[in-house]
């Protein structure tokens, strides 16, 4: 049976796991290797094996990268290059990467790939979210319960490949506005900057998190601030990207997203959220980082990808592609079942999922509503 990692019963009151630390057994940062050569390490079985190797391609920077890295790898063991695949929803302009995707596949050589089309079949409540639910419970992140409408259609037994974990591994870190100032000698800069560190912006951000949260009554909003008020980021680059990386966070979505992935009969793999690639960064970014994400993308990848991808700074949105009538006819009918009224005001909350662009963590709690709206347990493996 597929298993997967759930919230416990206070996280999933507030639809997000704590902000601790999950290390992974046995990591060492002790790495000879480059995070280029890690990350062709950890292609090679997937490309040398399985027929085909897809990756899932976005067209955003990390799927450019790891696709960019496979092609390589693959044609360097004589292997069949990686088969991209691609998801557009036609009705939903802001996710559109159609031109990043072409100047990708083409600045690669890449002909074949699967492209498939949605119109909703990705909404919060769809076709592939529900029957998810029902057969795995209440997951997080949300997300996770759309991706059977894309695995359905790929091959069981062929590796899967994602540029998920991208966005934290290659960052700046907190010491990196610093750094960049003093190497670009601007006193006044660094002087901020170093009171920056000092006072750091992490309370500053979990209170904007709970603010973005509206539908919490004034006890949730207490209870919210106290649970996930943060611990101080680490100041050293190295430090501050392995928190991040092996944070609650970040290990579940991974674990998670590689669980859905086997229901299907995949082999998943998500080359830049494993330790042997964090570990390769860690080494070579040492105290003072490798600069900021566009400065690192160069670093990595400048010799697979034009620049004007590894330097892009625009994100293809997709909220537009979650929220649906479907969803919003459930909102107006739900009758507060799933939801704990102590920390969440059902009507705020009702309000949110009628709202032209509902806040992304709301649907964790939809998700709730709708399990328990249809008498289905939260897990179904009694996990």
């Amino acid at each position: 049976m597929t298993q997967f990692r759930r919230l416990d019963a206070v996280e999933a009151t507030f639809g997000l796991p704590r902000q601790i630390v999950e290390a992974p057994d046995g990591f060492s940062s002790h790495s000879s290797e480059s995070p280029r050569q890690a990350l062709e390490g950890l292609l090679e079985p997937a490309l040398a094996h399985t027929e085909p190797c897809y990756v899932l391609f976005s067209g955003g920077r990390d799927s450019s990268a790891v696709l960019a890295v496979a092609v390589a790898v693959a044609r360097r063991l004589g292997a069949d290059d990686p088969h991209p695949v691609t998801y557009v929803h036609p009705d939903a302009p802001g996710s559109d990467e159609g031109e990043w995707q072409r100047l990708v596949l083409q600045h690669l050589g890449i002909g074949r790939r699967t492209v498939l089309e949605f119109r909703g079949e990705q909404a919060w409540l769809g076709d592939a979210a529900t029957e998810s639910l029902g057969a795995n419970g209440l997951l997080w992140p949300p997300s996770v319960h759309l991706h059977g409408a894309i695995y359905k259609h790929l091959d069981a037994g062929a590796s899967l490949v994602s540029g998920e974990g991208g966005d934290l591994a290659i960052e700046g870190r907190r010491i990196t506005p610093l750094v960049q100032a003093v190497r670009a000698l601007r006193p006044r800069a660094s002087l901020r900057g170093l009171t920056e560190l000092v006072r750091g912006d992490r309370n500053r951000a979990i209170q904007g998190l709970a603010d973005a949260c509206g539908w919490l009554t004034a006890t949730g909003r207490q209870r919210f601030l106290q649970l996930y008020a943060p611990d101080a980021e680490p100041l050293r680059w190295d430090r501050s990207l392995y928190s991040a990386a092996f944070s609650r966070i970040a290990v579940l979505a991974g674990s998670n997203f590689r669980a859905q992935a086997q229901a299907f009969g995949l082999l998943p793999l998500n080359p830049l959220e494993e330790p042997r690639f964090v570990a390769a960064l860690m080494r070579q970014g040492g105290m003072l980082g490798m600069g900021s994400r566009t400065d690192m993308m160069r670093s990595l990848f400048a010799d697979l990808l034009p620049d004007a991808v590894v330097a892009r700074t625009s994100k293809a949105y997709f909220n537009e592609t979650r929220w649906s009538e479907t969803e919003r006819a459930f909102a107006r009918e739900w009758e507060g079942a799933g939801v704990d009224p102590e920390y969440n005001d059902h009507d705020l909350l009702r309000r949110e999922w009628l709202s032209e662009a509902p806040f992304t963590m709301s649907a964790f709690h939809l998700h709730a509503a709708w399990l328990a709206s249809h008498g289905l347990p939260l897990a179904p493996d009694g996990s």
